[in-house]
C-alpha cells in the first residue's frame, strides 16, 4: 500500500507547492489539511492539484487545538505551517501513531529538544527531520556534495538571493525571517573558528543566472556549525544572503536588527509588512531564487574550483522541492529514528538528482569547464 502523507497547512503558498511536487514524485496518498474548509475545496482546482484523484484526501484540521484520534492514520506528517509555537498537538498525534515528521519551520521547539522530548521520538522509531527547504535545509547539503567532488575541500561559501517578481508577500514565514533577526550575530566559520565579521567584511559573491556579484549578509545556520565539526578539512565556511532591495536593506533590515532585541515578537509585524512592501514596491530583475555554493580544494596535486547553483524563478519552490526530495528519502526509510536537522541526515546526492526531476534548475561548474551546465 502507498505510504499516506498528512499535509499540514496545505491551503499557504508552501502547502500548495509541496503538495504538487509530493503527486507528481511520490506514490503517497496526500491528505490536505488546513481550518479553512472552503480554501480546502478551492485548492483542488489548481491546476498542480486537479489530476490527483483519489491519491487526494481532505481533512478539516485546526493545528493548534484538535481531537488526535479524529486525524485517522497516516504514515508522515508534513508541517508547512509557519507558525513553531503551536506544533504540540501535531507532535503528540506523530508520536501516537510512530509517524514520522518533517517541516520547513527555521525554529521550533524541536530544534533544542528536552531529552524526554528526544527519549519519546526515538522509542516510537519516528524520524522527525526539521529544518527542511532550501535555507535551512540545502546549505550544508551543497557543502557536503562539494566535498566529494574533490580530495579535499579547505573553502565552502553558500549564497542565495531571494528576488521573486511581484515582490514577496507577508506570511507566516516571513514573520519567521523577522524574528530569526533577533539573535544576529553576522558570523562566518575563517581559519578554523566562527567569527563575527565587519560591514566591510561581508561576502561579495558572484552568483549564476544574471544576477552577478553581490554583496551578501552572513545569517547563522545549525546544520552549518554541526556540518564544521565533522570536517577537519574545512577552514571556511558560512551562509549569506543578498540584501532584497535598497529600502529593505538600508531602512527596513537595520530597525528590525534593533526592533528584535528590544521589542516582543508581535510588536515587529508592523516592519516585517514594511520589509515585505519593499519587495514588491523596489525590486528590479533579473528576478528568481537562487543558493549556490562556491568550493575550493584540491583533486591530487592540483588546485580545485566547484560551483553548484541551484535556481527556481518561485521562493516557495526552491523551499518545497528540497523538502519533497527528503519526503522521498524518508518514505523509504532512509532516516534513522531521531530528531535530525534536513541538511545533516539527507543523501546529499540523493537529494540533488531528486532535485533535477523537477522544475529546479541545478547547473554546475568547476575549474575544468570553466561554464555552468547541467549537472
Amino acid at each position: 500500500m502507498s505510504k499516506r502523507v498528512l499535509l499540514v497547512g496545505a491551503t499557504g503558498y508552501a502547502g500548495r507547492s509541496l503538495a504538487g511536487y509530493l503527486l507528481e514524485h511520490t506514490d503517497a496518498t496526500i491528505i490536505l489539511a488546513a481550518r479553512n474548509r472552503t480554501r480546502l475545496h478551492e485548492i483542488l482546482s489548481a491546476p498542480i492539484l486537479r489530476d490527483g484523484g483519489d491519491r487526494i484526501e481532505t481533512l478539516e484540521l485546526d493545528a493548534t487545538d484538535f481531537d488526535s484520534a479524529a486525524v485517522g492514520d497516516f504514515d508522515l506528517l508534513a508541517n508547512a505551517t509557519g507558525d513553531g509555537p503551536h506544533n504540540a498537538p501535531l507532535i503528540e498525534a506523530c508520536l501516537d501513531r510512530g509517524a514520522d515528521w518533517i517541516d520547513m519551520q527555521m525554529t521550533n521547539e524541536l530544534l533544542d529538544p528536552p531529552s524526554e522530548l528526544r527519549a519519546r521520538v526515538e522509542s516510537a522509531g519516528s524520524r522527525f527531520v526539521i529544518q527542511a527547504g532550501f535555507h535551512p535545509g540545502m546549505v550544508a547539503p551543497l557543502v557536503r556534495y562539494a566535498d566529494q567532488q574533490m580530495d579535499t575541500m579547505d573553502r565552502a561559501i553558500v549564497g542565495s538571493v531571494l528576488r521573486d517578481e511581484g515582490g514577496m508577500p507577508f506570511t507566516s514565514g516571513f514573520s519567521e525571517l523577522v524574528e530569526s533577526f533577533r539573535d544576529y550575530t553576522g558570523e562566518a566559520y575563517e581559519d578554523g573558528e566562527w567569527q563575527k565579521l565587519k560591514a566591510t567584511e561581508y561576502p561579495r559573491i558572484v552568483f549564476e543566472h544574471g544576477f552577478g556579484e553581490l554583496v551578501t549578509y552572513p545569517m547563522e545556520l545549525p546544520e552549518l556549525r554541526q556540518l564544521v565539526d565533522s570536517m577537519p578539512d574545512l577552514k571556511a565556511t558560512g551562509f549569506s544572503v543578498a540584501g532584497f532591495n535598497w529600502f529593505g536593506d538600508y531602512v527596513v533590515t537595520p530597525l528590525i536588527i534593533i526592533g528584535s532585541r528590544i521589542a516582543p515578537r508581535s510588536k515587529l509585524v508592523p516592519l516585517g509588512k514594511l520589509l515585505s512592501w519593499s519587495t514588491r514596491t523596489f525590486a528590479k530583475p533579473p528576478y528568481g531564487t537562487i543558493v549556490q555554493v562556491d568550493a575550493e580544494g584540491r583533486r591530487g596535486d592540483r588546485p580545485a574550483h566547484f560551483r553548484l547553483a541551484l535556481f527556481h524563478d518561485d521562493a516557495y519552490a526552491m523551499t518545497t522541492a528540497p523538502t519533497m526530495a527528503m519526503i522521498r528519502q524518508m518514505l523509504k526509510g532512509s532516516v534513522e529514528p531521531g530528531i535530525h536537522l534536513m541538511g545533516l541526515c539527507c543523501d546529499p546526492t540523493e537529494l540533488l538528482d531528486d532535485i533535477e526531476r523537477t522544475d529546479v534548475a541545478v547547473t554546475w561548474s568547476t575549474d575544468d569547464t570553466g561554464q555552468a551546465a547541467p549537472r
